[in-house]
C-alpha cells in the first residue's frame, strides 16, 4: 500500500565493491558496465534504476535542464573512482537566475562588520531569500551608502521566515541573482549576488 502511494526509486551511478573487491581504480565505463550487469541480474522490482552513461554533453546537459536537475557530474570515460573534487570529474550546475527588489540587510559580521551581511530579497510581494555573497569591495560600499541614507520601514516579513534580524528598507533597487534551487516554501537555495540596476 505504501509503496503504491509513494513509490520509491533508487538511481544507481556507480559501484565501488563488488563482492568484496575494491573496483573503484577500475576506469569509469568498466564500472558502468559492471554496475549495469549487476542489476539486470539482481533487480526484478525496478526499484533500482540503472543510470546510463551518455557521452553527448549537450543531451546531458538538456535533460538535467528538462528534468529540472541539480546539474550534472561531467566525468572522464577512462577515470578511477574519485573521493574529491578533480579534473576528471567536474560538478556543473544548474543555476537559476532571477531579478529581485531588495527589501532589507542583515548585519554584517567578522570581515563584513563594517558593511552588511546580506540583502533581503523578495518577487512579487514573496520573500525569496538572502543573498550574501557574489559582492566585490566596490559593491559593498555602494551598498553601505545606499543603506545609510535609505528610509526604515516595518518589517515585511518575520525574522523567523528571514532565517535571521534584519532591518528593512525602502530603496527601490532591484539586483540579479543566481541560485540553485527553491525550498518548499519557494524561498531560494543558495542566492549569489550578480548585479544591481
Amino acid at each position: 500500500m505504501f509503496r503504491e502511494k509513494y513509490p520509491i526509486k533508487l538511481e544507481a551511478f556507480d559501484v565501488l565493491e563488488l563482492h568484496g573487491m575494491d573496483v573503484e581504480k577500475k576506469p569509469y565505463y568498466e564500472r558502468k558496465d559492471i554496475l549495469h550487469r549487476l542489476l539486470i541480474k539482481h533487480t526484478e522490482d525496478n526499484t533500482i534504476e540503472y543510470v546510463s552513461y551518455e557521452s553527448n554533453l549537450v543531451k546531458a546537459w538538456n535533460e538535467a535542464i528538462e528534468k529540472n536537475r541539480e546539474g550534472l557530474i561531467a566525468k572522464q570515460r577512462e577515470s578511477p573512482y574519485e573521493h574529491d573534487r578533480s579534473y576528471n570529474w567536474l560538478k556543473v550546475k544548474n543555476w537559476r537566475f532571477e531579478v529581485c527588489d531588495v527589501v532589507g540587510f542583515t548585519v554584517g559580521e567578522n570581515s563584513r562588520n563594517a558593511f552588511f551581511g546580506s540583502l533581503v530579497l523578495e518577487k512579487d510581494e514573496n520573500f525569496r531569500g538572502c543573498a550574501g555573497s557574489g559582492f566585490n569591495e566596490w559593491e559593498l560600499r555602494k551598498f553601505k551608502d545606499i543603506f545609510s541614507d535609505a528610509q526604515r520601514i516595518p518589517l515585511r516579513y518575520s525574522y523567523k521566515q528571514v532565517g535571521e534580524p534584519y532591518t528593512a528598507v525602502k530603496v527601490n533597487m532591484q539586483v540579479l541573482v543566481k541560485f540553485y534551487q527553491v525550498t518548499e516554501n519557494n524561498v531560494m537555495r543558495f542566492p549569489i549576488f550578480i548585479t544591481s540596476n
